[in-house]
């Protein structure tokens, strides 16, 4: 059964507190928090003020992805705001590792994010610092893009890497995804979709979670 991380990247702007109740109501297990800077991507999306916001009306675990550049500069900011799990670029990151162990400092997880444009052979020297990775299916920056398939390609080769090296940590899938394609992504080894406008732009939140956390 897959686990669900609702990205907020999606929510009505204007009722992002109403529809993140109501899809941990609907029984989603994670929030996804897009930071964008409008310099690594072109978007511009949240703070830190957001999250502590999100933390005071929710229960569920919230999930940060940094998309943007000099993501060490941000670690005090998303800490002291109570994330409970902090993702960066990798390709956004000089020195990887010390990052990594320094967000595990702070009690939050750490995570790394591959876009689609990017392999995962670098991840054998990684995770074992890792507690979290996304596998991107669009490109950061932008909601409702089309779903890449070279993701599976990469969750076959990603599982591979985690029983050479006898780490396994968690799988997301970030981008694009639906029922459809979440239930190939699960048998192909994803452990969490991460989904925006799959949820979010349903009328029925409860009925899309629903679908996704049963396959």
């Amino acid at each position: 059964m897959a686990k669900v991380s609702a990205s907020i990247l999606a929510c009505d702007q204007m009722r992002i507190g109403e529809q993140i109740v109501a899809a941990e109501k609907a029984g989603v297990d994670f929030l996804h928090v897009d930071i964008m800077d409008g310099v690594y991507v072109e978007n511009l999306t949240f703070g830190p003020q957001t999250v502590r916001d999100i933390k005071r009306i929710s229960n569920l675990p919230v999930s940060v992805h940094l998309e943007l550049l000099h993501p060490e500069r941000y670690l005090s900011m998303f800490s002291e705001v109570g994330a409970d799990i902090l993702t960066f670029q990798l390709d956004a990151c000089n020195n990887p590792i010390h990052f990594l162990k320094e967000i595990k400092k702070t009690g939050m997880k750490a995570g790394v994010g591959i876009g689609p444009a990017y392999g995962v052979e670098n991840l054998k020297y990684l995770l074992h610092y890792i507690d979290w990775l996304i596998l991107m299916s669009v490109e950061p920056g932008y909601g409702g893009q089309t779903f890449e398939p070279s993701v599976y390609e990469k969750l076959n080769r990603t599982l591979e890497l985690m029983e050479e090296t006898g780490y396994r940590v968690p799988i997301s899938v970030d981008g694009g995804v639906n029922d459809e394609i979440g239930r190939e992504l699960v048998a192909a080894g994803a452990d969490v979709l991460i989904a925006g406008s799959y949820i979010f732009k349903n009328d029925d939140f409860s009925g899309a979670i629903g679908r996704l956390k049963r396959l």
